[in-house]
């Protein structure tokens, strides 16, 4: 029995949770259908009411207190009994109900449930007789579903209470939004004053009443209704101003330089708008910089400190210290080409920063606080210029003797010093040959400098055929990137071989024993001249101007031919020196040099050339027999220097 009695009181329990989910279903439909009602009812009481404070507090007062009691009412008491918590209906009661219900079993669920309390009542014999009729009522019991006492369509009657109210809202909401929205909106905000409808309204067109400190700010107003005033007016801090007219329903008014939040109302026709608020920030901006620049010591330049001024020319590797005093400024940011870098202050409104620069750069300045960035930021540029190659330029002269002697005369620049200036050399056709470094002196405190050198190749024991590569380099005293070096072009010293050599002196003997017969000619002409002029000079008693001129003729022709003589003498001793240079020279062939410049002394002795010179001075005097006696003194002997000269060049 304890087994089939569990089962029917399972059942039981099943109605009773089934009982009550349909009481939370029609209490649901309930609850939406008085709710919106009583809504719908007490906006459109506010919307044509439009009551005062304490009104509105009532109304929402009792619309929440309405609205609460009905869903504690059918919401949470079936959904507590629901879940069981208070009380719930007894079994009994649920029989009862059953019974009710069904037609075939009346008061037999609510016998067995009494005969159930009297077996656990009694002892002895009779329990068995009340066991026999519990068991039998429930074998009567068990075809019929409890559960389906409850039937859930029955509360479809009831959506049509619901729905009435939400169509009703719907209508409203579409026709007139605001009679919904703006009783509500009152209602609920019950302690603001609202002013009666006016004809009009102002509208604010701006996105938000927030300007920044400093900065102007235009509040643009925009009237709507059904009357539009012709002006409209401003007040704030005790002041009342006209807006300006920009159409015909916008107005405008510009506050200029704001330094402060300002409260101000709008006012037409005796129509006031709310009170509205321009909150003012404080504007983070730099008030005024100084820049020290710090030089790179090698330049010799001294450091500077510049005030407001951004765009810089400095050399490459210059320290760049700002030091910005702001106002209203949380943190700095400064961007260089494309690196950003935050900065926070070092003391009250003060920022120190500071960068090294190798290259040009632009950067830009913006300052922050805790309420906005700085609209504008300020652009500098800053163009660096490089350390530039020292540059040097040499011209080169050789010795007119002695081609191993060579005179260099050179000129070095750079932008901010030197280093180092040297001569370096090596033979280029030795294979182990090391190169050769001289130091060569300059003024350090100088950037554009003289310099002088003498190179005698003489001490280098050098042969025939040697070649030496030279050049000059001079060092920067660049401190940033390290000492740069330009060299000047290489230059070879070629000495010349034993073959150039020989060529060189047949060549050079050839012109000079050419050079030489001219002389010899021009001295045979002069010697006829010479015995001419005295022939004439025997024949006359005194000097005419034409023998005069016969004789000043006869003296520049004979400068003349000093001069060439003098031009051959130099030619064979640069020839002779030439020679001896590289190699050893046979003591023949010196013997034969020196009996050539032997010849050059006669042809044109000493006593000869004072000879002219008295001629010179008798000329003066016009003293014919003097004259005529020094001429006659004068004679060449040609033939013999003819032979002795073919000797020499052989």
């Amino acid at each position: 029995m304890a087994t089939s009695y569990k089962i029917l009181i399972d059942k039981l329990d099943e109605f009773i949770r089934k009982y009550y989910k349909n009481q939370l279903v029609k209490g649901g439909m309930y609850s939406i259908s008085l709710v919106l009602l009583f809504f719908i009812s007490i906006s459109l009481l506010e919307y044509f009411a439009r009551f005062e404070s304490l009104g509105r507090a009532i109304v929402f007062y009792s619309f929440l207190s309405l609205s609460v009691a009905i869903i504690v009412k059918y919401i949470i008491i079936p959904l507590s009994k629901l879940y069981k918590l208070g009380d719930v209906i007894s079994h009994e009661q649920a029989a009862l109900i059953i019974g009710s219900h069904f037609s075939n079993i009346q008061d037999k669920l609510l016998n067995v449930l009494q005969l159930n309390k009297q077996y656990e009542a009694e002892t002895g014999l009779s329990t068995a007789l009340i066991e026999a009729s519990i068991n039998q009522r429930i074998e009567e019991l068990k075809p019929v579903p409890f559960a389906s006492a409850v039937d859930f369509s029955e509360n479809k009657k009831y959506i049509k209470y619901a729905l009435i109210p939400v169509g009703a809202l719907v209508i409203i909401l579409f026709a007139s939004p605001s009679i919904i929205t703006e009783s509500t909106r009152r209602i609920v905000d019950y302690k603001t004053y609202y002013e009666k409808p006016a004809p009009f309204k102002f509208i604010i067109e701006n996105e938000s009443l927030t300007g920044v400190q400093n900065d102007d700010y235009l509040i643009e107003v925009k009237i709507v209704g059904d009357i539009i005033p012709d002006n409209a007016f401003i007040e704030f801090d005790n002041t009342r101003l006209k807006l300006d007219k920009e159409g015909k329903i916008k107005f405008a008014y510009l506050f200029k330089n704001l330094q402060k939040t300002i409260n101000f109302r709008l006012e037409a026709d005796g129509v006031y708008s709310e009170e509205f608020e321009l909150s003012v920030m404080p504007n983070p901006i730099v008030l005024d910089f100084t820049v020290s620049l710090e030089y790179p010591k090698y330049i010799g330049r001294n450091n500077e400190v510049l005030k407001n001024t951004g765009d810089l020319t400095i050399p490459e590797g210059t320290k760049v210290k700002w030091k910005f005093n702001t106002r209203n400024t949380r943190n700095l940011k400064i961007t260089t080409n494309d690196s950003t870098k935050t900065f926070q202050p070092s003391g009250p409104d003060q920022y120190n920063v500071s960068q090294t620069f190798f290259k040009s750069a632009n950067y830009s300045i913006k300052t922050a606080n805790e309420f906005l960035t700085s609209k504008d930021s300020v652009t500098y540029a800053v163009n660096v210029i490089a350390d530039q190659y020292p540059t040097i330029e040499v011209e080169e002269r050789a010795d007119s003797l002695s081609s191993k002697r060579l005179y260099f005369r050179g000129n070095i620049k750079d932008d901010y010093g030197f280093r180092r200036l040297t001569f370096n050399y090596k033979k280029i056709n030795v294979d182990t040959a090391k190169n050769h470094a001289t130091e060569m002196p300059f003024n350090k405190t100088l950037t554009n400098d003289q310099f002088y050198h003498f190179w005698d190749l003489s001490a280098l024991n050098i042969q025939t055929g040697d070649q030496i590569e030279y050049y000059f380099e001079v060092w920067d005293n660049d401190g940033v990137n390290g000492s740069k070096s330009t060299r000047t072009q290489k230059m070879v010293f070629k000495a010349p071989s034993l073959k150039d050599i020989a060529a060189n002196t047949d060549k050079a003997n050839t012109e000079i024993k050419k050079d030489l017969e001219s002389s010899l000619k021009e001295a045979k002409d002069i010697q006829k001249e010479i015995n001419e002029l005295n022939k004439k000079l025997l024949e006359k008693k005194s000097l005419g101007w034409d023998d005069k001129k016969k004789v000043e003729s006869l003296m520049q022709k004979h400068k003349n031919l000093q001069n060439n003589i003098e031009e051959i003498k130099k030619q064979n001793k640069e020839n002779m020196f030439k020679q001896s240079e590289y190699k050893d020279v046979d003591e023949r062939i010196m013997d034969k040099q020196q009996k050539l410049q032997d010849l050059f002394e006669q042809i044109m002795t000493d006593e000869m050339k004072e000879m002219f010179k008295q001629l010179e001075k008798l000329l003066e005097e016009m003293d014919k027999n003097k004259i005529q006696e020094a001429i006659d003194q004068m004679k060449f002997d040609t033939k013999d220097l003819e032979k002795e000269l073919d000797r020499s060049l052989e």
